[in-house]
């Protein structure tokens, strides 16, 4: 018994409901990660030398949406945030290279021992752009998410 045409139009119709239910699933994701408010509660582990700066912090993710945040649906691993000023340049790099993160809806979630890392020299050199940095406006937040072994950017 061969394939028949009926058996490849079922299945190419099964690919693209999945396909299409994916992307929905990763632009409400972003959506709401968008929204999500990151506070650090606790700092451990401070280590400096002359090239870079590096601590462990504690970040506490809370969502004042109504929608849960849980990316492990779509196979998803927060790799790294980059935090860069204005002009694009890195001020640190905090690793986090954790799944199974869920913050439900109006809820909160505690993403424990991120290692945080600041290049001193790199820093020392854009210091005219770092002093004009008043506040979280002013500065660029990049994540890069891992999906399906694929990464992503995503700059807010």
């Amino acid at each position: 018994m061969g394939i028949k045409v009926k058996h490849v139009v079922i299945t190419s119709a099964l690919i693209g409901i999945g396909i299409l239910w994916y992307k929905y699933k990763v632009n409400k994701w972003k959506e709401t990660m968008g929204k999500l408010k990151a506070l650090p509660t606790g700092f451990r582990n401070f280590d400096i030398n002359f090239k870079r700066m590096r601590f462990n912090l504690d970040v506490t993710l809370f969502n004042p949406t109504k929608d849960n945040f849980s990316p492990d649906g779509v196979i998803a691993v927060v790799k790294r945030i980059v935090l860069k000023d204005k002009t694009a340049k890195r001020i640190a790099t905090i690793t986090v290279n954790k799944s199974f993160v869920s913050v439900p809806a109006n809820g909160k979630f505690e993403l424990k021992d991120l290692v945080v890392e600041i290049p001193i020299l790199e820093n020392l050199s854009n210091m005219e752009s770092l002093v004009k940095i008043t506040g979280m406006k002013d500065i660029q937040i990049e994540t890069i998410l891992g999906v399906l072994g694929k990464e992503y950017s995503i700059i807010q």
